[in-house]
């Protein structure tokens, strides 16, 4: 047990000196989070808590699919995500900023196309690294295929 302590130490202080500003905001935002949750049951809101559990867990997605796939996201993406969940759900939701701000959905919803073009991008730039599947696309063809997966994923969502 005292080896795997170590080891998590050591893993914990690499990840601290390579993504310092992922951990940063991650832990600001997961504070705000708990916070809004205590408060949400203290005021017997359940539905805002269960909102609360539902953030600080797709908080985690990130370093999920990293660890289950073994990819290296970008630190400036991942903060972009966990901002953009932050934004969705605790300014959104809990906050009302989507009846407050007129315009707080549509700002989100073209976050989240730049994000799925951004995530588009990445899919192919990663199998493009790839040592045994290599190949060369041109730029307007990796720009197509970013677009086209944004919009292949929000018509997914607007199903869903």
């Amino acid at each position: 047990m005292k080896g795997r302590f170590k080891n998590w130490v050591i893993a914990l202080k690499m990840l601290w000196r390579e993504k310092r500003s992922v951990l940063i905001v991650y832990a600001v935002l997961r504070l705000i989070v708990i916070a809004a949750l205590v408060l949400s049951c203290l005021n017997g809101d359940y539905d805002s808590a269960f909102i609360c559990v539902l953030v600080l867990v797709l908080f985690l997605v990130p370093a999920f699919i990293q660890d289950r796939f073994s990819i290296e996201l970008p630190s400036a993406l991942e903060i972009i995500i966990l901002l953009f969940i932050f934004a969705a759900e605790i300014l959104g939701e809990l906050s009302n900023y989507y009846v407050n701000f007129e315009y707080w959905d549509t700002l989100l919803h073209t976050t989240w196309g730049f994000l799925c073009a951004a995530v588009g991008f990445s899919m192919v730039e990663i199998l493009n690294r790839s040592r045994s599947l290599r190949f060369e696309l041109s730029p307007l063809f990796l720009a197509i295929c970013a677009f086209c997966f944004s919009m292949t994923i929000g018509v997914i969502w607007e199903f869903f």
